[in-house]
């Protein structure tokens, strides 16, 4: 009884004070997107800086580059790869197996330090056909009717979403979507499972249509699965094994995220599609879920016998988070969320924001809410739509948000030093100076190796493949200082890294050239098992 009436306090004091947040919030919002839209008279504002860490790769490496260094490739060519644009500026590292994509096709996008940039100014981004562009009419194809459902839209494709619940060890039930082939044809794809963002459902990997990364990757002969983290777009337990207690349904953060739910949908993908390993491409808290489970599998799962990074033959990174960006030290509502994010009467001990959730249960989540989760996410992020497909705007927001809990914000946010949270601890949970994953046999790193967790594996093959496209202008997570880690610290046969310059936190995802600087990329340098195969004979 007591318990019951502790939550309500909370329920109703943390109510109180996060409705007067959202309010503000949102009037703060709209004030910017509409002083700097009709009296500026200039597109919502984007914050084209950097992190403040600078990227560790030799001076003599980056600095002869300019000059035709012979370590360093730099083009500038009408390649194929990117047909939106006539040039595509391009430095190749090849030691360090990282690729500086410098090409911008915004204005709104181009910082103005960016000397070593190719700008084209694309008449795409203002709804003017090009004559190269063979997006178009695909683009024009779309349905653009607001539905809050993915089969929907792919049902007009002709691909049919099957949909599975999967129970997790702790009683939570997660949804994992499938993308359909012919029955015939998909026992020999490579299964591919996408696992999403923070406050994200993985929709967001779907919601672009026929441009989208799930239906490029589909197409392109691989079986799809949209893996979701728990209770997500409408919560759901195991009664017999949580019961009726509310607050345990929600004492969860990312580290049973990684533990759970993680494991079951790469063990459900494996079971049915018979398969032995995976690839996993994740977006933002999915990376962090990825690295956490490879890096510190023997903390995380203990006796069990399931690691992840002997699941997976691919890992994709897309704006990874492993280290916080300086935009969680430097936005004033971030920064007051932190400081009130333990706080039970501040955000309460269950759901988080559940009044933005019921809001969106109310209109369906197709009046009002898309535009007001797109300007209030500018606002915070100082990220905007300047590469996207302003027609699928809305589109994307059907799948997001979802329900998180506290506790996983708190895992996020937390100022206090007794708590391994990512903002203070970060460094603990991915040491930066030592070895994540130690090869016997790897090419030589530039400071001696002082192993993390793993033990050392005879040669890189031995681990998953790892691909990281990192964007220039997200600031809010530290992608260079993750570059500095793998080039200082992990064998170079082990990843490929891509850093472009124009993209933010959500371009690696949405941006209209998605297909042509990610995709097309990505499946180029996938390990797939038969190339094992003939590596070893």
């Amino acid at each position: 009884m007591l318990k019951e009436f502790v939550d309500l306090y909370y329920k109703i004091v943390s109510g109180i004070i996060l409705n007067c947040f959202l309010i503000a919030l949102a009037i703060l919002a709209l004030w910017h997107n509409f002083v700097t839209v009709h009296f500026q008279r200039h597109h919502d504002y984007r914050d084209t800086r950097s992190s403040k860490t600078n990227i560790k790769v030799p001076a003599t490496t980056r600095g002869e580059t300019r000059r035709g260094s012979r370590r360093c490739k730099r083009s500038a060519s009408n390649s194929s790869s990117l047909p939106l644009n006539k040039h595509k500026a391009l430095e190749e590292d090849p030691e360090y197996n990282i690729e500086f994509d410098h090409t911008f096709t915004s204005v709104e996008t181009r910082p103005e330090s960016a000397e070593d940039a190719t700008f084209v100014e694309s008449s795409y981004n203002q709804g003017r056909e090009l004559e190269d562009n063979p997006f178009q009419d695909v683009l024009a194809a779309e349905d653009l009717k607001l539905v809050p459902d993915l089969k929907y839209y792919y049902a007009q494709y002709g691909i049919t979403i099957e949909e599975f619940e999967v129970e997790t060890e702790d009683g939570f039930i997660i949804d994992l979507w499938h993308l359909r082939h012919d029955e015939s044809n998909e026992k020999s794809m490579h299964p591919i499972l996408m696992l999403h963002g923070l406050l994200q459902s993985s929709g967001s990997f779907a919601s672009s249509g026929r441009k989208s990364l799930a239906y490029f990757m589909h197409q392109s002969g691989f079986d799809v699965w949209l893996g979701n983290n728990r209770c997500g777009l409408k919560p759901k337990w195991n009664k017999a094994k949580l019961g009726n207690d509310k607050r345990k349904r929600w004492n969860w953060d990312l580290r049973e995220m990684i533990k759970y739910d993680l494991k079951s949908l790469v063990n459900t993908v494996l079971d049915k599609t018979n398969h032995q390993k995976l690839t996993l491409i994740a977006h933002s808290q999915g990376t962090t879920q990825g690295f956490y489970g490879m890096t510190n599998g023997d903390l995380l799962y203990g006796q069990d016998e399931f690691r992840l990074v002997d699941k997976l033959e691919n890992f994709v990174a897309l704006s990874p988070a492993c280290y916080p960006g300086p935009l969680i030290f430097e936005k004033g509502f971030i920064k007051f969320m932190s400081l009130g994010i333990d706080h039970k009467w501040v955000f309460g001990n269950r759901a988080f924001l559940p009044m933005m959730l019921l809001v969106k249960k109310l209109t369906r989540g197709v009046v009002i809410l898309p535009f007001m989760s797109y300007i209030m996410f500018n606002y915070l992020f100082d990220w905007n739509d300047s590469l996207w497909d302003k027609p699928l705007r809305d589109r994307h927001f059907l799948f997001s948000p979802v329900y998180i809990s506290t506790k996983l914000m708190q895992w996020w946010l937390s100022p206090s030093p007794r708590k391994v949270s990512f903002t203070k601890g970060a460094d603990i949970m991915f040491p930066p100076e030592k070895t994540w994953f130690p090869v016997e046999n790897g090419a030589a790193v530039q400071k001696p190796m002082q192993n993390h967790l793993n033990k050392p594996r005879n040669k890189p093959q031995d681990y998953p493949h790892m691909m990281m496209f990192i964007p220039r202008q997200d600031r809010l997570v530290n992608g260079e200082k993750l570059i500095n880690h793998f080039i200082q610290h992990e064998s170079h046969s082990l990843f490929k890294i891509w850093y472009i310059d124009e993209y933010s936190h959500l371009d690696v995802l949405w941006a209209h050239d998605t297909i042509e600087r990610i995709g097309r990329p990505l499946i180029a340098n996938l390990r797939l098992p038969g190339m094992l195969e003939n590596e070893k004979d």
